[in-house]
């Protein structure tokens, strides 16, 4: 059986590249901003349901103007049936806002980013090797268990750099959530391929993760925000950050692979979060040189562990 319609062509390696570098500053912004609108509302988990679904909205949108929605309609009927774990990306993508909201104000944006960085690399390794996304299997190599390595080191660097509390459970749950979004990067970009349309990927993410954030949110609050909902508009714009990544990620995946794609975005992560928190550090907190010692071996981490045969 035929395809009803061609692919989204994925990008060229350079393309994909820069493309995702940006997308890691935008995500670094994402956490500065979600955690802005937690502190307005004092209340995180409706801080993390208002980005996400600003996010949805958007993918709404750009769904019905472009087409993608009944393109990709078309292409599933006739593309091989997605399994069931292509649709974890939401649930994990949900975690991962709710880190990026109530992380920043406690540790920082740099702190915050460098254990998911680690987690992350981690994951993307297990990813990569058992070819779970479109980019086939990418195997283990020394080189890249040694990136991995640096890359736990710099999480522990940059923690005990922190000049605030220590603040274990948070970081230990950043680490954890960065090994789940390599898993969510996999699991959209799978979903992109069967669909031939990134923002249908994206938009099933977050409707699916907004469900797991709404039921979370409304059962810890009951919907009031002790705060108020009188913050700034430009608090509420996390989701379009979150939402640009999403997108980027599910359509450079079969260029780049798991592991690529994260040290792109890791890269842009990295040098957005030590400005924005030069910039406007977390209370309590600074941007120490153990903090910018372990951001420069997280890149270092990402050099290392992007060496290595091609896929098979």
């Amino acid at each position: 059986m035929r395809d009803a319609e061609p692919s989204r062509a994925a990008p060229g390696t350079g393309v994909a590249l820069g493309v995702t570098f940006a997308t890691g500053v935008g995500i670094a912004a994402q956490a500065f901003v979600n955690g802005r609108l937690g502190g307005s509302l004092d209340a995180a988990p409706l801080a993390a349901m208002v980005n996400n679904g600003v996010g949805l909205c958007v993918l709404v949108a750009l769904g019905l103007a472009t087409g993608a929605f009944l393109r990709g309609g078309r292409r599933f009927k006739v593309a091989p049936r997605p399994r069931a774990w292509h649709f974890l990306g939401g649930p994990l993508g949900a975690f991962l806002v709710y880190v990026l909201t109530v992380g920043p104000p406690r540790v920082g944006v740099a702190v915050l980013t460098v254990a998911l960085v680690g987690g992350q690399t981690v994951g993307s390794l297990v990813v990569d090797a058992a070819g779970l996304s479109p980019a086939g299997h990418r195997p283990l190599t020394r080189a890249r268990l040694v990136g991995v390595m640096l890359a736990v080191v710099a999480v522990t660097l940059a923690a005990t750099g922190a000049s605030g509390d220590l603040e274990l459970p948070i970081l230990s749950l950043a680490f954890a959530t960065g090994i789940g979004t390599a898993f969510q990067q996999a699991a959209n970009g799978q979903l992109a391929h069967s669909s031939g349309e990134p923002v249908v990927a994206g938009a099933i993410n977050f409707a699916l993760g907004g469900i797991v954030l709404t039921v979370f949110a409304l059962s810890v609050t009951g919907g009031e925000a002790p705060g108020g909902w009188s913050a700034p508009p430009w608090q509420f714009l996390g989701g379009v950050f979150g939402m640009a990544a999403v997108v980027t990620a599910a359509w450079s995946v079969a260029s780049l692979g798991v592991l690529r794609l994260t040290l792109a975005i890791v890269a842009g992560q990295s040098a957005g979060a030590l400005a924005f928190d030069l910039v406007a550090p977390a209370p309590g907190e600074a941007v120490t040189v153990s903090t910018v010692l372990g951001v420069v071996l997280t890149l270092i981490a990402v050099a290392a562990s992007g060496r290595g045969p091609r896929p098979s």
